[in-house]
């Protein structure tokens, strides 16, 4: 590692973008905001230049972008709403509650962004969840499917577009989609189904 004073501003510029991250609640500054700190500190001390820039694939940014833009639009039109109502989960016993509101949004997570689709989904399910009054306390309550949705879309990597670290490999022109896409089914499904036990064992035990 070099150790030069570009280095170090770097170092500092990125503990201090972690922090902010985590100190939102404190600072009211949202995380989006925090993530143009180190682009502009970068810029302004010639970390990164004008070249550097010419060498990101906006293709795969605008993609990205895409997708948060489809997940939003499917949550403002009342589409996603209208998806979830068709679905009557008030008839389902607590454990498929869980498993169908997680299935839904891997499914989504990989066909649009990860974090849109936790995003849309989690306000219609707790609207759904406290219309099921005490019926989830068996498995934890509300807690528990809202959780088991954040693991379900941070499983979901199958398509470039399903989340940015995806999107960056996707851009160095070394991985094929297809590829991506055979090694996402494998490690999302083992993601969802351990993530999942681990949700219910926790649940069983009120640690949710």
């Amino acid at each position: 590692m070099k150790k030069d004073r570009k280095s170090t501003l770097v170092i500092v510029t990125m503990a201090i973008t972690i922090l902010l991250w985590m100190m939102d609640s404190l600072t009211g500054i949202n995380t989006y905001t925090v993530a143009l700190i180190p682009f502009a500190v970068f810029a302004m001390a010639g970390v990164i230049s004008k070249y550097d820039l010419e060498e990101i694939n906006w293709s795969v940014i605008w993609m990205v972008a895409g997708g948060f833009a489809l997940g939003y639009a499917m949550n403002g039109s009342g589409l996603a709403a209208l998806v979830v109502r068709a679905i009557p989960f008030g008839d389902f016993s607590p454990l498929l509650i869980v498993i169908l509101s997680g299935l839904l949004c891997y499914g989504l997570s990989n066909l649009i962004s990860h974090s849109a689709t936790a995003a849309l989904l989690m306000p219609i399910l707790v609207v759904v969840c406290t219309a099921m009054g005490d019926k989830l306390a068996a498995i934890g309550g509300t807690s528990t499917v809202l959780i088991g949705v954040a693991i379900a879309s941070s499983s979901a990597m199958i398509l470039p577009i399903s989340t940015p670290p995806n999107a960056l490999a996707y851009a160095t022109n070394l991985i094929q989609q297809k590829d991506m896409a055979r090694m996402g089914i494998i490690i999302g499904l083992i993601s969802v189904v351990l993530g999942y036990l681990v949700l219910f064992a926790a649940g069983s035990l009120n640690i949710v």
